[in-house]
């Protein structure tokens, strides 16, 4: 009777095996519901906001839970922005305002597409070649569309460590030439702090929209 008995337990010993082999190569379950998603959707035609666009998704990724998806914006789809809770887009200034090509693109998101873009956090930024040549404006101008669409928009944050002064500015904006040529550290360093601050809010908004829900 011992032999049938070691052979039972032997056999017991190896399906528990196979069985915690299994439990541990399973792939694991994500819950994404807490993921703060932020769209960056830009225009860019030399390089230079593209640049920038890409300080703005270091930027996101400072916030924790917070995830970019950097697209050109002709290439963003209906899902991608009805996904976003934060949208940030950017382009360059051409002849002092938006790109035909880019004012085209954002206003069939609400045209044809028919996005609701209530209560998203959006923020802006923009490139241009001369000291004076629209860079603010362009800025003004996505910040617009986002207000005419019902979000929440917001700039990127900056203190003075001497003065304890704090300020917040409409868009981060880059000088790209002749000039000042190219995206430096410091006009990166906008972007990166335009990217964090509408991800944080978007973080917050979502928050406090998922305990509203969750109350009786």
């Amino acid at each position: 009777m011992k032999a049938p008995i070691c052979v039972f337990a032997c056999l017991a010993l190896l399906l528990c095996q196979g069985v915690a082999q299994t439990e541990a190569i399973a792939p694991a379950k994500t819950n994404e519901t807490g993921i703060v998603r932020v769209l960056v959707a830009y225009y860019s035609l030399t390089g230079n906001t593209e640049k920038m666009a890409e300080g703005v998704v270091e930027g996101v990724k400072r916030i924790r839970g917070a995830a970019a998806n950097l697209k050109k914006a002709d290439e963003v789809t209906k899902q991608d922005l009805e996904d976003a809770d934060g949208i940030i887009m950017g382009c360059p200034a051409y002849y002092g305002t938006i790109p035909g090509r880019m004012k085209v693109v954002i206003d069939d998101w609400s045209w044809k597409l028919k996005v609701d873009f209530t209560d998203k956090v959006g923020g802006a930024f923009s490139t241009g070649g001369g000291q004076a040549g629209g860079k603010e404006f362009v800025a003004v101008s996505l910040v617009m569309f986002m207000l005419n669409n019902r979000m929440v928009v917001a700039g990127p944050l900056y203190r003075n460590d001497k003065t304890g002064s704090i300020w917040g500015e409409v868009g981060a904006t880059a000088m790209t030439g002749p000039l000042d040529p190219g995206v430096g550290e410091g006009e990166l360093d906008g972007a990166r702090r335009l990217g964090e601050r509408v991800a944080r809010l978007a973080a917050k908004m979502k928050a406090a929209a998922t305990l509203a829900k969750e109350q009786p």
